[in-house]
């Protein structure tokens, strides 16, 4: 048992946000971990949730607005509000003096994303973007073996096939929304709309679903992921693609030395089984990852290799971890927060996922006009956009 000499300094943390992510995962490990955290207020436009979540949590203050819970005394704030909120919350956490951990994407924009970096500095606070694949043990052991092998790499390849997540794991006593202000939903539509306009030109529906849910609250995993083990990837988007409805998002990047980046997901009510995959390819061998779904949090992620050794011919090697990439994410949020220790995943380098995938998104409506022209295009874009409305995978992060 830990000592009081040795024991954590304890982050009083405010959540803004009740909504999947939080109950699934932020609020259980907060209230577990009372030794590093004080679960002390919550934010959300929904009585209902705050009522009921603030009982089984045993969280003292709520309110309906986050600015009400950064007047509280806290020190950290987490983020799990709707992707177009999240840039603004963070940036008014960081003014009130916060240190903040926000569900990716970070922000919409690469701008939004300067501007928390630029405020993070100047006030000497951190920020941590909440990709918790990187801290599978798996995942760091392939961060570590590929790295030596980066420049030789011919083929990287992710694949992520989502069965509705938020689906098929929506807990027996989730607490809905079912009271949400009518004028809190628009507003986070609206945010969207706007921040998605100002980075591709398209106020459409379509674009604004496959922008905000598919490229940056989803393929951005994967992307963060292979930013994480080569560093930032500022090859020629060689392919790009997307579906209007947002259940399809990819596309091809040119790497260092000529070798292509392929990298795809899927959302397929049919699919079953959540599948995701990482390969490494190159002239000295191939690395590979497979991993969970992020919801079954104590399944294994699993790591093998097969790779040249000398003149042993060649060295094979796989191994399973089954320790919780979100326990271990927020124990490394706390760290960074009370000791110091470096943040894994700062706002500077999750601004390389959003300007990457910016730059795709917008190859993939230049292919989308390209085959059906531009007023064809936009027809077909705002047809099939109007079915991504209300879909359960926006409440999935």
């Amino acid at each position: 048992m830990q000592s009081a000499a040795t024991a954590p300094q304890r982050l009083r943390v405010g959540v803004i946000g009740g909504g999947l992510i939080a109950q699934l995962v932020h609020l259980p490990l907060l209230h577990a971990d009372g030794a590093r955290f004080e679960l002390a207020v919550l934010a959300d436009p929904s009585a209902r949730v705050r009522e009921g979540l603030a009982a089984r949590y045993s969280i003292p203050r709520t309110f309906a607005d986050h600015r009400a819970l950064l007047e509280q005394p806290l020190d950290a704030a987490i983020v799990c509000a709707p992707n177009a909120l999240h840039a603004a919350i963070a940036l008014d956490a960081l003014d009130a003096g916060l240190h903040v951990l926000v569900e990716k994407p970070l922000s919409l924009s690469a701008a939004d994303a300067d501007r928390i970096a630029e405020r993070r500095r100047a006030a000497g606070l951190v920020v941590q973007v909440g990709y918790m694949k990187r801290f599978s043990p798996a995942y760091e052991a392939l961060a570590v073996d590929v790295a030596l092998a980066a420049p030789a790499l011919r083929l990287v390849s992710c694949v992520t096939v989502d069965p509705v997540l938020a689906r098929q794991f929506t807990p027996a006593g989730f607490v809905a929304a079912s009271d949400a202000p009518a004028s809190a939903l628009r507003d986070a539509r609206e945010a969207a709309v706007a921040q998605v306009a100002g980075e591709i030109g398209s106020e459409r529906p379509a674009h604004v679903n496959a922008f905000s849910d598919a490229f940056l609250g989803a393929l951005v995993h994967d992307v963060n992921a292979v930013h994480g083990v080569l560093g930032p990837v500022a090859g020629r988007v060689v392919d790009a693609f997307g579906e209007p409805a947002g259940r399809v998002a990819g596309g091809a990047v040119e790497l260092p030395g000529g070798g292509r980046w392929y990298m795809s997901w899927l959302l397929s009510d049919g699919a079953g089984a959540f599948g995701e995959e990482l390969r490494f390819i190159g002239d000295e061998g191939e690395w590979r990852l497979l991993l969970p779904a992020p919801y079954r949090r104590h399944d294994a992620g699993t790591y093998s290799c097969r790779r040249r050794s000398g003149a042993a011919g060649w060295h094979t090697a796989a191994e399973e971890s089954y320790a919780d990439p979100y326990a271990r994410q927020l124990e490394h949020f706390h760290a960074c927060a009370t000791t110091g220790e470096p943040c894994r995943n700062p706002p500077e380098a999750a601004r390389h996922d959003i300007v990457l995938l910016t730059r795709m998104f917008r190859a993939a409506i230049a292919s989308e006009v390209a085959r059906h022209g531009e007023a064809a295009g936009h027809e077909h874009a705002e047809r099939s956009g109007g079915e991504a409305a209300g879909r359960d995978r926006r409440e999935a992060a």
